[in-house]
């Protein structure tokens, strides 16, 4: 397993198990498992520190798509990078070690919401 965070063209930053994508002994591409948006909700700085402090949310990368691998072209990534620590346990452990099935209550009204 291989987490990284990846800056798309689009410039949307996706966090996600990544594996290359090989044909004809060619990379053309990867596979992305469980692709999050990582997105940045809040920004300040810690005076005592000089540091930025971010409020992180995690949102599934496209949550209607059947399966939790998605491909893509490798001329869509700009570059990947280890993600900090703080973001890859947060990830970890609310996406890949979650006991929901992946997309399970995700953007779903619950059977009660409609009472």
């Amino acid at each position: 397993m291989s987490i990284k965070l990846i800056v798309m063209k689009s410039g949307e930053q996706i966090i996600a198990d990544i594996q290359e994508m090989v044909v004809e002994n060619k990379a053309v591409g990867y596979y992305l498992t469980k692709p999050c948006i990582v997105q940045l909700l809040h920004r300040e700085r810690d005076e005592t520190t000089e540091k930025m402090a971010f409020d992180i949310n995690l949102l599934p990368w496209i949550p209607l798509a059947k399966g939790e691998t998605v491909p893509i072209s490798m001329d869509w990534v700009i570059t990947y990078v280890d993600p900090v620590d703080m973001l890859l346990e947060m990830y970890q452990e609310n996406v890949i070690n979650s006991t929901k099935s992946w997309g399970e209550g995700m953007n779903r009204p619950s059977e009660n919401e409609n009472d």
